[in-house]
């Protein structure tokens, strides 16, 4: 049904890449969204009303709140898709991160108030009428947003949006809501005991934990949040893979938006081979990379000698030193630079969990060196973590 209504209502519908058609996708998809909550939260509010629900009133709130959400979804999406200007070069992708969490934050207020009135009327229970209809309606909610949570999963992995994504995962949470409701008052019936009070608890705690999880979510993008381990492994296999490439090291990601993701990264290759080949295969895979992934990536070539030098024996004896505290452990960039002494430059990366003090380390570092050099004086920089461990 995804794929008839867009090539229904989106033209050009399959080429998600492209900035309007982005956009188009989720005005759609948030469109209806609000068209959907927004119905929901009418048929609760006026059954929890007549039944004196605080229960089905406080879900049908929670649709009201996800109906905001979707606006907020949708004004996120066009802030997004404005192109770069003089004063932001890397685009306004990250307006569809702020829509996301201003989203999280209406949804806690909604959980506050939710859980206030419910804990009044655990106090001072009334006990609600209940009727065949009200539990149509609620049934009926179910069946809705389950399609709703599918509807957005799709389109959200169509368009690698996390905004959408995070919307199905919130149409997920309010199906299990509203079952607990529904659950909850037929239990309530069948038993005589007034649960409305703890059930409103229960959708407001429900609905709180979504909105702290939302908020940390969105945040992380925000944030400049680690990408997941098999999107940098599938980037750093690509670039070892290019012909003449000999290694790789401090790979940096960074995310200004859906389709807006910039790279980094330092490309070892053979000193010997003829640089203006080693350059071609650099901008040949550059290219590669933006055509396939939309991802802009910048390389420095970083060459290094294949013969038998001093600076390949030190590297080795400190790569083999290192393996004893940490396999993961590595170094590179190695030059030995000669005037009064000797001098070792070079970079050492060391995962983020080994706990020893920078300092401890630079004095190790330099006992190393000391064992081919001794007296050698030692210019070290760590690198604690970038998004990748040299290979």
């Amino acid at each position: 049904m995804l794929q008839w209504l867009a090539s229904k209502c989106i033209k050009d519908w399959d080429r998600t890449e492209e900035p309007r058609v982005r956009l188009a996708w989720g005005r759609m998809v948030s469109l209806l969204a609000v068209g959907a909550n927004g119905a929901l939260f009418a048929a609760k509010l006026l059954a929890g009303l007549a039944a004196g629900s605080v229960a089905v009133v406080a879900d049908g709130v929670n649709n009201l709140a996800d109906a905001a959400s979707n606006i907020v979804s949708l004004l996120g999406f066009r802030l997004a898709a404005r192109p770069a200007d003089e004063e932001h070069p890397y685009g306004h992708g990250r307006y569809e991160y702020l829509a996301g969490l201003t989203v999280a934050v209406l949804i806690l207020a909604a959980g506050l108030e939710l859980m206030h009135t419910s804990v009044q009327r655990a106090r001072a229970p009334q006990t609600p009428v209940f009727s065949w209809l009200m539990a149509a309606v609620l049934a009926g909610s179910v069946a809705v947003k389950l399609w709703m949570m599918a509807f957005n999963r799709d389109a959200g992995r169509r368009i690698r949006s996390e905004t959408l994504i995070a919307t199905a995962a919130d149409s997920r949470n309010d199906v299990v809501a509203t079952a607990v409701v529904l659950a909850g008052m037929l239990l309530g019936r069948a038993t005589g005991r007034d649960l409305d009070g703890w059930l409103g608890m229960g959708v407001a705690a429900f609905v709180l934990y979504s909105g702290f999880s939302l908020v940390r979510d969105t945040l992380d993008p925000l944030l400049g949040k680690k990408p997941e381990p098999e999107v940098i492994d599938a980037i750093r296999s690509r670039i070892l893979a290019c012909p003449g490439v000999l290694g790789t090291h401090d790979l940096m990601l960074h995310d200004y938006g859906p389709g807006r993701r910039f790279a980094s990264a330092h490309v070892e290759m053979a000193a010997e081979d003829d640089i203006m080949v080693l350059h071609q295969a650099l901008v040949a895979l550059a290219r590669e990379f933006l055509e396939q992934d939309g991802l802009h990536i910048v390389f420095q070539l970083d060459p290094i000698s294949q013969a038998d030098t001093e600076e390949n024996r030190l590297r080795r004896h400190l790569t083999e030193r290192l393996g004893l505290i940490d396999r993961r452990a590595a170094v590179h960039d190695v030059r030995l630079e000669r005037g009064q002494g000797v001098e070792a430059v070079f970079d050492c990366y060391v995962p983020a969990d080994v706990r020893i003090p920078e300092e401890e380390l630079r004095r190790m570092l330099e006992n190393m060196v000391r064992e081919l050099y001794p007296g050698a004086g030692c210019r070290i920089t760590v690198d604690r973590d970038y998004m990748a461990p040299p290979q």
